[in-house]
Formats: structure tokens, sequence, C-alpha cells
């Protein structure tokens, strides 16, 4: 048998795989086929169906550092397909160097196996995280959060709390993930009031236009969905070489 053969071979038996396990019953999933473990994607890290109905294979760990923290409630849910944490980690070392001290707060991203995660009707195949907004206080000092926290339109926390949306760092981390296309970034869902905050605040300020266009095309309120006013939820496309197990999916 010729290599390509081969390849094709090992890329049907790998599709056929798949359509049995969409068939299956999401809660109770059969073991991963040979096929994921031979051929083409033997050695990848796999974002195996949609993010609203998927799983992931050889997922890679988010773990905090200097510069990245992640929610308590979120330890056990810091595993995501390896392009989504890099970019994490890659824009947070960015923004670090550029404002001393700050600190990325992550929560949510996928269990190690993916599949239904509590609390989300995605974040189930590794390529879905929830990042905390970048928040000053009263007096404008940076402060590292430990929860989420809504804002309006006007940047100011809902709770009462003091805390206002810090415009800046908040557009140049959109902009860190938007510039990094090894990641293949689809969308960053935040509600409509905030979005246009950050693109106000990047026309003001004279950023960069072809990056502006690409956040604008990047920002989204979800369909069916809570409005996103309390963190970022950022969403990489399928990685390449995946079409055969990954499937891209409605903005939601």
């Amino acid at each position: 048998m010729s290599l390509r053969c081969a390849h094709t071979l090992a890329l049907a038996l790998i599709a056929a795989s798949f359509a049995t396990l969409a068939m299956a019953d999401a809660a109770a999933q059969p073991a991963p086929s040979a096929a994921l473990d031979r051929g083409p994607l033997a050695r990848m890290s796999l974002s195996i169906g949609a993010p609203n109905a998927g799983r992931q294979l050889r997922a890679k760990r988010l773990r905090p550092s200097p510069h990245l923290a992640i929610l308590d409630k979120s330890r056990g849910r810091s595993f995501a397909h390896p392009a989504l944490v890099l970019m994490l980690q890659r824009s947070a070392r960015q923004i670090a160097r550029s404002y001393h001290g700050s600190v990325l707060v992550v929560g949510d991203l996928s269990l190690e196996a993916g599949g239904p995660l509590s609390g989300h009707h995605s974040h189930q195949s590794g390529r879905d995280a929830d990042v905390a907004f970048y928040v000053r206080d009263a007096r404008g000092r940076s402060v590292k959060l430990t929860r989420y926290v809504a804002f309006d339109a006007n940047g100011k926390a809902k709770d009462g709390s003091g805390l206002v949306f810090d415009d800046e760092r908040n557009y140049r981390i959109v902009e860190a993930w938007a510039r990094d296309h090894r990641a293949g970034l689809a969308y960053v869902f935040v509600s409509r009031e905030l979005k246009a905050r950050l693109l106000a605040w990047g026309r003001r300020h004279g950023r960069d236009r072809a990056l502006l266009e690409r956040a604008a095309t990047l920002f989204v309120q979800p369909d069916h969905a809570e409005p996103h006013d309390d963190h970022f939820h950022v969403r990489i496309r399928c990685p390449e070489r995946q079409e055969a197990v990954c499937l891209e999916s409605a903005r939601s």
C-alpha cells in the first residue's frame, strides 16, 4: 500500500470513528477509538467534536505563573488544546511586560478529557477559556480579581465595589490575541456595551487600524447565553489537520 493510500485510509478510519462517537450518548461516551492512537493524529492533542458537544484527547494543562493566575474554582478545569494554553501564556507575559505587575486571571477551560462541564453549554473540546477582566480600584490601582465582576457601559462595577474596568489593559490583551496567528482565534465573547468601550478606546488612542478591524470581527455577544459582562470568553478554531475529528460551531 502506498503512503498516500495509507494516509487516506487512516483519515477514513478516524472519520468513521468520530461518526460513531457523535451518535453515542453524551453522558457515556465510549473509550477513544484505536483510530485516534495511530496514523497522522496519533501524537497530536485532539479537539474532538464541537465546543458544545465534544471531548479532547492528550490535552495540555494551563498552570499558574507570576503573570497568570487561575481561579480557585477552576483548578481542575484548566485543560485545553496546546494552541489555546500557549496563547494565554504568551499574552499574559506580554501584558505583564508592558504593565508591570499585571496578572491575567483565567477561569474555566475544559476538563482533562473534555465533555460536559457544569455551568457551561460549551467548554467541552478544549477550545474555550474564560478570562477575567483587568480592573482597577477607585484610586486607579491595579487589582487582581479572585472572582468575576460585572461592569456596565460606563465601565463601573455593578456590585457597588467601586472597581473600574481597565479599558487600556483589556484592549491590549484582546489586541495581543488578535496578533497571535498561531492560536487561530475565532471569537471573543463579551457584552455589546464593553465591546463598544474597547473599540472606542482603541480608536481614541490611535491603535493599529488593521488590528482594530480584526478585534471588531472577533467580538461577539453570544446568542442564547449570558451577556458576558463579567469576563471574556475566548475560543480558538479547530486545529490544523484535525478536520476529520473537530467541528466548528455556531457563535454560542
